[in-house]
């Protein structure tokens, strides 16, 4: 009897050996792909686009030496930003600690809609600023003297009056807290 269990046991071992060897292992079973979404981005606007940390640099040397008004409008907005965005992230942070929604806060709100009015127009002043740029690049590729100190003027009239129109409407909002 134990001759017959070992060699029935001998026979599964060598049926179970046969069959592994003949048969593949399945392949594993691969994830299904996850579709994501994207919308679209809308195509940039003249505002919205990326510049260079070079390009900035150009556009701020120009600026410092051909227009220093225009360099002190800017370099105040700037700090305004800087200071009036950390403030701002304070207040969501301390917002937050009390476990209310900044984003349905309307003084948050409102704040943060401030802050992105002056970013808008310190991008408009370096838009104005390129086209300025510009103007004088082609000036000196050009001789025409008049045409180059109209289209610098208007832009660089429109850049400060963008400039000086965000920051008054900051400045009241702010006051009006």
């Amino acid at each position: 009897m134990r001759r017959n269990a070992i060699i029935s046991g001998m026979s599964v071992a060598v049926v179970c050996l046969a069959g592994c060897q003949t048969q593949p292992p399945p392949p594993p079973a691969k994830p299904a792909p996850v579709i994501v979404e994207k919308k679209p981005e809308p195509p940039p606007t003249p505002m919205s686009r990326k510049r260079t940390p070079e390009l900035m640099q150009l556009l701020q040397d120009f600026e410092q030496k051909e227009y220093p008004k225009i360099w002190q409008t800017v370099q105040a907005m700037r700090a305004e930003m800087s200071t009036s965005g950390a403030k701002i992230m304070n207040l969501r942070e301390e917002l937050k600690l009390f476990d209310r929604d900044p984003d349905a806060d309307e003084d948050y709100r409102s704040l943060v809609a401030g802050l992105k009015e002056l970013r808008r127009a310190y991008d408009a002043i370096f838009d104005k600023l390129e086209d300025a740029y510009i103007a004088s690049k082609k000036y000196e590729a050009s001789p025409s003297r008049k045409v180059y100190q109209e289209t610098m003027k208007r832009a660089i009239e429109a850049g400060i009056n963008d400039a000086n129109m965000a920051t008054e409407r900051y400045k009241a909002m702010t006051r009006q807290k």
